[in-house]
């Protein structure tokens, strides 16, 4: 079991890559805490893992909020007395539009669900992992190539890559890996929004095709590379960044 009894707080853990990761690492033996908003969620995927006899706990939360979030570390430290591993994983596409045409609210409540989110959950987790000189932070970013008319989505998303390596420098003495992966174009909900704004709204038919071509690829692939990120495997791997189109890094998770 490559995470037997290590606790790991899953964030955005209802749907998609989130569920991908929780069920890859309580398949591996982890404790799991899944945080999100939707309650509903976290909570079916927390009785898929104990229907499989693994331990997991749903604490429905909104992690760009520092109360909420304080709270979801509480209860999980009750339960489990420590928190071994982060993923930051939640996230939303925010509005799709020319930039001129979004609102103030809008991008910061973008920036704010992608990226303040993992400065709250992470700022809460590293008292504990500093303390026991030992832990892993993995950011769920995107593509660097640049999208049309989803600029604060791919803005908050370019943040967190640069607060990974920030982060990772900051950390180096603790035995703390901080990376961030490039999980690709999977076929979640979010890329079904971003296809049905069309080919106009966001400046190319890619995903459409994608989609047709059946190229979108399912969360559990780029889980692999979040579990692989999380194993002891991955101790001398810290400040980097890792897309799941890379070849090699394909090549490196089908190894492990």
């Amino acid at each position: 079991m490559k995470l037997q009894n290590r606790v790991a707080i899953i964030t955005g853990g209802g749907r998609g890559l989130g569920r991908s990761v929780a069920l890859a690492f309580g398949m591996e033996g982890a404790k799991v805490v899944l945080a999100a908003r939707t309650n509903e969620e976290i909570a079916h995927v927390a009785e898929e893992l104990r229907s499989l006899k693994k331990d997991a706990l749903s604490i429905p939360t909104d992690v760009s909020e520092e109360e909420q979030v304080n709270h979801m570390l509480k209860r999980a430290l009750e339960a489990y007395g420590t928190i071994d591993i982060l993923v930051n994983n939640a996230g939303a596409r925010g509005p799709i539009a020319p930039l001129h045409e979004i609102s103030l609210a809008e991008w910061e409540q973008t920036l704010r669900i992608n990226l303040t989110s993992a400065f709250l959950c992470t700022k809460a987790v590293l008292p504990i992992m500093i303390e026991k000189k030992e832990g892993k932070v993995i950011n769920v970013a995107t593509t660097l190539t640049p999208r049309p008319n989803l600029t604060p989505y791919m803005v908050a998303k370019a943040g967190l890559i640069h607060f990974t390596k920030q982060l990772s420098r900051e950390l180096k003495d603790y035995n703390i890996q901080v990376n961030a992966i490039h999980p690709g174009v999977m076929d979640t909900r979010m890329q079904e929004e971003i296809r049905k704004a069309g080919a106009k709204a966001i400046g190319t038919d890619m995903f459409e095709r994608l989609k047709e071509e059946g190229i979108l690829h399912l969360p559990d692939e780029p889980a692999k590379l979040v579990l692989f990120l999380a194993s002891r495997a991955a101790d001398g791997i810290t400040g980097e960044y890792f897309s799941f189109d890379d070849k090699e890094v394909k090549f490196l998770i089908s190894r492990t």
